[in-house]
């Protein structure tokens, strides 16, 4: 015990005096790239003139585990940091140079002797370099388990020395978690008071991993002592994770006096008994934060009594609150609720509470309900209020579209142009067919962009009157893009001899997401001239267009002739005068029959995949979340989340074929693009991608909003393979407005948002995402858990 707090104190000496932590510098390439440390300036013996490892060989890498000649002694076998020479490559390239800073952990130069200096053999440690640089992925996998707590604390102080990267410390923490000590335990407690920044949480979550009981109280101690409070958070996350530490937080909750912690225990409830007593406790706190946070949990439970104090905190001096008891109100629903949401609507001026209200506002559905909506459009006055209502009512709108709908066409009345949008689009959403002759009306506006709203709103009637298809297809040919893009949304609603024609040009225009539309209502008409204007379209179209045509063609036709025009046409010319299309289950069966007397020749086409996601060609962009908890969290057989997805990654990118396009962004407190536009697939730009991927460290927040502003700022982009491990913290933060920003931003793109969830990220916000944005989710928090909780029962 003696030795290791004399070894603790060593740490304690090393870290004295270390700079503010990474996160807080300016976000750049920089922060996801590792710094080599500065070349240290040995100590010699009189008359060595040799130069140093470092100074012969200035770019290098650690990998822990081992220990490099001139460390040998020093290291007696314990983990550590090789420095390994890169003869191979060359500097980084400018825009991934880090600036020179000082070491974190500043130490006193280390005396290297002159005779062992000049007994190394450069090709023989040349030659031992590149081997052990082969076999770097296993080494980084995990930090074996220490010997000793001993041991694991003199490994500690040696990568601290060395200035390891934090990624590095992290995982050597975690190595010593791993042990059944309580003195392991302790020993991390210690740490925590030593270290700065990101490094404080990583030991806390590590202190969180061991395997001692007496985690519950070292955390426990944090909890109720510490000053910091992102140390608190930290240590009450880590305990609401266990049973026993949950307990442990809801036995001290009226004593634990730190709001953002009891707010976080509110949130882990799950309904149970003393859950039900602590939520009641919760629903009656002074502070603002736990109280918005009870009446959030209790609408979620269905709690109760949580509808009274839903209605009650409408009335709430705080915004936050009140913002919370209007989203909790409309969960539990019923006019009177809707009746108080309205009054607050009428004067709400600030934009948190406008946003938390319109959410709520959104939530209606009977008849009641909307009826109340219905009702305040013709009293309120004020346009910033009746424009909040309205908003919400093109969304609940269409729940009940009988009386939404009369409310919008009086809407078209007002002269404010906001409102008159709204009024469109809320007919857009409910298709009430008296307001058709308005819309026709709007074709002729000035201004274009009514008249591209107009034009899509007449896509959503069943059917249109023929003397305006001619001016639909005229609009569909448009100059302006916007307009020309909704008129041929609304070509669906023409009959075919009018439609057809309008369609085949708009498969030949130069906007990708256009030729999408017509591909889309080409299937949904499901006849032989459809048939035939898709497989001609195949022949031209390229990337994502292309398959997804190819696909709905077999679709269609329950045949598979692969993507050539000659075969689909010798089949049509084949089929007799009264041939009627296959229903689409009838065509599935038959493609799956036919699948199984012969191998599908698609040709190459979709055989990439991102987690069991389909890579289709066409523009693609892969955003990676490369924040500081990817650098913390762990999959089951303890690989880091950040290699895990990097790997992954590289993975799914050497599949790409000449087909794709893509580009990588990534991102943590900011977000960058590996290129400034999308690149081919091919082999050279491939391998550079995947060096660049390799070369990425996990650190700071996460942004994701900017990450996915990137989708929309870059030419080309197709479809989005989005994952991230925890939901955003830094720029836009709210994950409904993300949502709907997403949406409105989308609306004549047409990408297809896929996301890729683990960790603490709320899935349901990114599957919401990719549901509104035609993509697919893929959840992997399940299987993570399920093999922890088989490896705990073992």
């Amino acid at each position: 015990m003696a030795r290791r707090e004399r070894r603790m104190g060593g740490v304690r000496r090393a870290l004295i005096g270390a700079d503010s932590p990474r996160d807080e510098r300016e976000s750049s390439f920089s922060e996801f790239l590792p710094s080599p440390a500065p070349p240290q300036k040995n100590r010699r013996d009189e008359g060595d003139n040799l130069p140093s490892p470092r100074q012969e060989y200035p770019l290098f890498r650690r990998i822990p585990g081992l220990s490099c000649p001139q460390n040998r002694k020093r290291s007696q076998g314990l983990p550590n940091l090789v420095t390994l020479p890169m003869a191979e490559a060359g500097p980084p390239p400018a825009l991934f140079r880090e600036k020179s800073r000082q070491p974190r952990h500043p130490h006193p130069p280390r005396p290297v002797g002159a005779t062992a200096l000049r007994k190394l053999d450069i090709l023989s440690r040349l030659v031992m370099g590149l081997a052990l640089l082969l076999l770097a992925p296993l080494l980084l996998a995990q930090e074996p388990t220490p010997d000793s707590v001993e041991a694991g604390v003199e490994a500690l102080e040696l990568m601290i020395e060395e200035q390891a990267e934090d990624y590095e410390i992290g995982q050597a923490l975690m190595a010593m978690a791993r042990m059944d000590d309580p003195e392991a335990a302790e020993a991390i407690a210690e740490l925590v008071e030593e270290f700065n920044g990101q490094l404080r949480e990583a030991a806390i979550i590590a202190l969180g991993n061991c395997l001692h009981d007496n985690k519950i109280s070292l955390l426990g101690r944090i909890v109720e002592k510490s000053r910091q409070q992102p140390d608190r958070l930290a240590a009450a996350r880590t305990l609401i994770k266990s049973e026993e530490g949950r307990a442990w937080l809801i036995k001290r909750f009226k004593k634990l006096k730190d709001a953002p912690v009891q707010a976080l225990l509110v949130s882990s409830l799950t309904g149970g008994k003393d859950d039900e007593k602590l939520l009641a406790t919760a629903l009656k706190s002074k502070n603002p934060m736990v109280r918005g946070r009870a009446l959030q949990k209790a609408a979620e439970l269905d709690y109760t009594p949580g509808r009274k104090a839903a209605l009650k905190g409408l009335s709430d001096a705080n915004n936050a609150v009140k913002r919370a008891a209007a989203v909790a109100a409309a969960s539990y629903g019923g006019q009177d609720v809707f009746e108080e949401l309205v009054k607050e609507a009428e004067d709400a001026k600030v934009p948190e509470l406008r946003s938390g209200l319109l959410r709520a506002l959104k939530m209606a559905s009977t008849a009641e309900e909307v009826g109340v909506l219905v009702e305040a459009m013709g009293k309120i006055r004020r346009t910033e209020g009746k424009g909040l209502v309205a908003q919400a009512l093109v969304t609940c709108g269409a729940r009940q579209p009988a009386l939404a709908g009369p409310a919008f066409v009086e809407l078209l009345e007002e002269e404010n142009a906001g409102l008159r949008q709204l009024a469109i689009r809320g007919i857009e959403t409910t298709a009430y067919e008296p307001a058709l002759g308005a819309l026709i009306l709007l074709l002729e506006h000035e201004d274009s962009l009514v008249r591209a709203d107009a034009v899509r709103a007449l896509g959503s009637f069943p059917s249109l009157p023929e003397e305006h298809a001619a001016t639909i297809v005229a609009l569909a040919s448009a100059p302006d893009e916007a307009l020309r893009f909704n008129a041929t949304m609304a070509l669906r609603a023409l009959a075919p001899e009018h439609a057809l024609p309008a369609l085949d040009a708009a498969l030949q225009d130069e906007n990708w997401a256009i030729q999408d539309v017509a591909v889309e209502i080409l299937d949904e008409m499901r006849s032989l001239p459809a048939v035939l204007l898709l497989a001609e379209h195949m022949q031209r179209a390229s990337g994502l267009v292309r398959i997804e045509t190819y696909e709905r063609l077999k679709l269609l036709t329950g045949q598979d002739f692969g993507p050539s025009k000659g075969a689909w046409e010798a089949w049509m010319r084949d089929r007799p005068a009264d041939f009627e299309l296959p229903t689409e289950v009838e065509a599935r069966q038959m493609l799956a029959e036919l699948a199984a007397r012969k191998a599908q020749n698609d040709q190459g086409y979709g055989t990439a995949d991102y987690h069991g996601l389909a890579v289709r060609p066409g523009g693609t962009l892969f955003i990676l979340d490369v924040s500081g908890s990817m650098g913390f969290n762990y999959t089951p057989d303890a690989q880091l989340f950040h290699s895990f997805f990097v790997n992954e990654l590289c993975a799914t990118i050497e599949r790409l074929t000449g087909d794709h396009e893509f580009n990588i962004v990534v991102f943590s407190s900011s977000a960058q693009p590996w290129k400034k536009e999308l690149v081919m697939a091919d082999d050279a730009n491939k391998e550079q991608a995947i060096k660049f991927l390799k070369a990425l460290r996990p650190w700071g927040g996460t942004n994701l909003a900017a990450s996915i502003q990137q989708a929309f700022s870059l030419d080309g982009v197709q479809q989005v393979y989005l994952m991230t491990d925890g939901d955003p913290t830094v720029g836009m933060t709210s994950k409904s407005a993300i949502v709907d920003w997403v949406v409105e931003q989308n609306r004549t793109r047409r990408i297809r948002f896929h996301t890729i969830v683990a960790g603490d990220v709320d899935g349901s916000f990114l599957g919401e995402l990719a549901q509104l944005n035609g993509g697919s989710s893929v959840d992997l928090r399940p299987s993570f858990q399920e093999v922890e909780d088989e490896e705990a029962e073992e």
